[in-house]
């Protein structure tokens, strides 16, 4: 095939994987294979995983839902067979009229990036409707949270230029119920390791952030980071990991979602398809 023809009839999908290892092999840098999620859909693709819980059968997992000729993600709960690895059930939880995706969960609410809405809401995914609540009147990418030295800290990045998103990390905290910036916004400005790219974890006393590496390619792999100083004055990071989907044999251009359970660790990974039925039905769509 003519690859200008290829490269037109192609679609980029991500897809959620499970890395069946616990948080400190993966430190200690053993080798581990992805378990990708098998479904059996080709309109959409599933994203920006979070976990949500397990038991002995299954993975329940939060991600990003983008059916294409929708245009715009919502939130679903996937239901995966921790033997087989396919999709059981998927449950819409949280919808909106902009974009969502990224869905931080914490006491049953969802705090996904909601960026073209010109805020950050938290989601009660528990209520029926679900209810959807301001938390800061400032448009925010990646929004994650961690709690260090007594006070909530907020992780992001934001969009003054077009490449800002995937380069410029910005810091705000947690005082008298309102976010603060930090004194030193943007704190840092680095392709490699700016963008936020799942939750903070601990490990051996130390504070880690997964962050997003985009030199090459949009989401090309994830960078862990150990926060050397967060405080009012100061913010500093040092890189100890890089964790790819580079040498499995699917969904291997990209993985840009790292985020811990128990005994395992959720990733995405992304990849090209030739699907020229489904792109000719998005053109007829109007896409």
């Amino acid at each position: 095939m003519n690859l200008n023809i290829k490269h037109k009839f192609r679609l980029g999908y991500w897809n959620v994987g499970i890395i069946e290892k616990s948080i400190d092999q993966i430190m200690k840098g053993q080798k581990y294979d992805i378990r990708w999620m098998k479904h059996r859909y080709r309109d959409r693709f599933f994203a920006d995983p979070f976990v949500y819980g397990s038991d002995d059968l299954y993975y329940f997992i939060l991600a990003e839902e983008l059916i294409f000729s929708h245009k715009k993600g919502s939130i679903v709960l996937l239901t995966i067979d921790r033997n087989s690895m396919k999709l059981i059930s998927r449950k819409e939880v949280c919808r909106d009229e902009y974009h969502l995706s990224y869905p931080n969960y914490s006491d049953d609410c969802i705090v996904p990036e909601n960026y073209k809405s010109g805020g950050l809401y938290k989601f009660h995914i528990k209520e029926n409707p679900v209810r959807k609540e301001l938390l800061f009147d400032k448009p925010l990418i990646d929004p994650t949270f961690v709690e260090h030295g007594g006070k909530k800290w907020l992780f992001a990045t934001t969009k003054e230029n077009n490449d800002d998103p995937v380069k410029k990390l910005s810091i705000f905290y947690e005082e008298n119920g309102c976010f603060v910036p930090h004194k030193k916004n943007p704190v840092k400005i680095d392709v490699n390791s700016a963008r936020p790219g799942g939750k903070f974890f601990e490990y051996n006393g130390g504070l880690y952030r997964p962050a997003q590496n985009s030199e090459h390619l949009y989401g090309e792999d994830i960078r862990i980071m150990k926060v050397t100083r967060l405080d009012e004055e100061e913010f500093q990071e040092e890189q100890v990991l890089v964790v790819s989907s580079h040498n499995q044999k699917h969904y291997n251009l990209g993985l840009h979602t790292f985020n811990i359970g128990k005994g395992f660790v959720v990733v995405d990974g992304f990849e090209y398809s030739l699907q020229i039925l489904q792109k000719i039905k998005n053109k007829i769509l109007g896409m």
